[in-house]
């Protein structure tokens, strides 16, 4: 490798790191700048871009793990390897989520240290310029040439660009945040942060930091000024994602900012203004949560002034080809094997099955069979249990008017006169026996079930006892 074209930035507060990492990265033909904080370093990009980033992960002011996350937003393209100490490998682990490419322990073996900036370097597909480096990746791939579908396309090209509220509604896992994305990308803002957060995965009691920020001492373990969502996305884009699941007293803080553009931090006495776009998605029925007192209604006006609702999965039968064939060469080219190939019996089922988990649970089944199917074509034998299981239920249920075709034959040749006598009696004995192993032997729930009166369920059961 001509290491001579390859530009490393060394962060880290400690002087010494700083010195060994120049000296053997330049010894092997890096070009190398050292900073001893994370702002000086995001200071230059604008007019320097290198090829890998790599960063302690405690220092003052900015951490690692804080900007890791700035830069992922901002410039998603760059491997940024993290360094930490023996007692913070758990949180450089959860720093892989967040997009680090990955992480060393100190003291480290600068070979390997060298090895792995190296196959980053590799690895890496920044496109350098002179310039600025673009903030804006493409707007995201979504599948799917259903009308359901097109009717969302539509809906994203009107108000993208428009600062209005959106509220997405869907199932979990047909791609809320994907939308939003969408929608961000291709609005005035794509150049901006788009901060996506899951209101309902965030303890109460951390939510409102997380969100809005906390002074310095405001609360146990608040050691520094913490910057929340809220600012980090301002001029840009924040995604609330299971907003239904938003504790009541977080509403109505997240009201007074959509109201008027401002808030407090936890602990603050400063009036802090935003210019932050608020998209929000839930799968539950806000409606009803307002009955219930758990959402607050003024919030629901609020954010519900335009929908997007996205359909599931088994509404759009047609993109479901589609969507596979698009994941397994997706999973393909992340996990380096060869390419699979559905037979069109395995399309079939695919097409017939529920989907539960809509495209969620379709990724997690082409990853399968992407890992672990055995040769390049993925037959019926080859698919998940629990999809096969469903197949094999469906067409258990489509038999029985085959079963019945051949029952009503049989009686007819044995020269029945009461057929069709025998088949209303059999078929409101099996309603009624079902009724009530669904309501545990209730009467009345059983007749509501039928969409029948208290007299008449009783009065058949009576009848069918002479």
């Amino acid at each position: 490798m001509k290491n001579e074209s390859k530009k490393i930035f060394v962060v880290d507060d400690d002087k010494s790191i700083r010195w060994v990492l120049d000296k053997w990265l330049t010894k092997n033909k890096f070009s190398v700048e050292c900073f001893s904080n994370a702002e000086d370093m995001i200071s230059i990009l604008k007019d320097k871009v290198p090829d890998v980033i790599i960063s302690d992960i405690r220092m003052p002011n900015m951490s690692g793990i804080d900007m890791l996350d700035k830069m992922k937003r901002e410039y998603p393209s760059i491997p940024i390897i993290i360094m930490t100490a023996f007692s913070d490998l758990e949180t450089t682990v959860n720093s892989l989520k967040k997009g680090a490419y990955d992480y060393i322990t100190k003291p480290f073996d600068i070979n390997e240290v060298i090895t792995l900036i190296e196959k980053a370097c590799k690895n890496n597909n920044v496109i350098k310029k002179d310039k600025n480096i673009s903030k804006t990746s493409e707007i995201p791939k979504i599948i799917g040439d259903s009308e359901s579908m097109q009717n969302v396309y539509k809906s994203i090209g009107k108000i993208a660009q428009t600062d209005v509220g959106v509220l997405i509604l869907g199932e979990t896992g047909t791609g809320k945040e994907l939308i939003a994305r969408a929608i961000h990308e291709s609005s005035s803002r794509k150049n901006n942060p788009f901060i996506a957060i899951n209101t309902g995965a965030i303890p109460t009691e951390l939510l409102e930091s997380e969100l809005f920020g906390h002074e310095k001492g405001s609360f146990t373990g608040a050691y520094s000024q913490r910057i929340g969502r809220f600012e980090q996305a301002s001029d840009g884009t924040l995604f609330l994602d299971e907003i239904g699941d938003m504790p009541i007293d977080v509403q109505t803080r997240l009201l007074r900012v959509l109201q008027e553009g401002e808030f407090f931090r936890v602990g603050g006495s400063k009036s802090i203004k935003v210019k932050t776009r608020i998209l929000t998605a839930t799968h539950k029925d806000l409606k009803l949560l307002v009955s219930k007192d758990l959402f607050r209604e003024d919030l629901l006006h609020r954010i519900n002034a335009i929908k997007i609702e996205l359909p599931s999965l088994k509404d759009r039968k047609n993109d479901i080809i589609n969507l596979a064939e698009h994941f397994m060469k997706q999973y393909s080219i992340e996990y380096k094997v060869p390419l699979k190939y559905l037979t069109d019996d395995a399309k079939k089922v695919l097409k017939k099955y529920y989907w539960p988990g809509n495209i969620r649970e379709l990724q997690n089944t082409c990853k399968f069979l992407t890992i672990m199917g055995i040769g390049e074509k993925i037959s019926v034998n080859d698919l998940p249990k629990d999809i096969l299981k469903e197949d094999q239920e469906s067409k258990n249920d489509q038999d029985w008017s085959k079963m019945l075709a051949s029952w009503i034959l049989k009686e007819y040749d044995q020269n029945s006169k009461n057929i069709s006598e025998d088949i209303n009696n059999l078929y409101e004995s099996i309603l009624i026996d079902s009724a009530l192993k669904l309501s545990n032997g209730n009467k009345t729930e059983a007749a509501k079930i039928l969409g029948w009166g208290r007299n008449t369920i009783s009065n058949k059961i009576r009848s069918s006892k002479n």
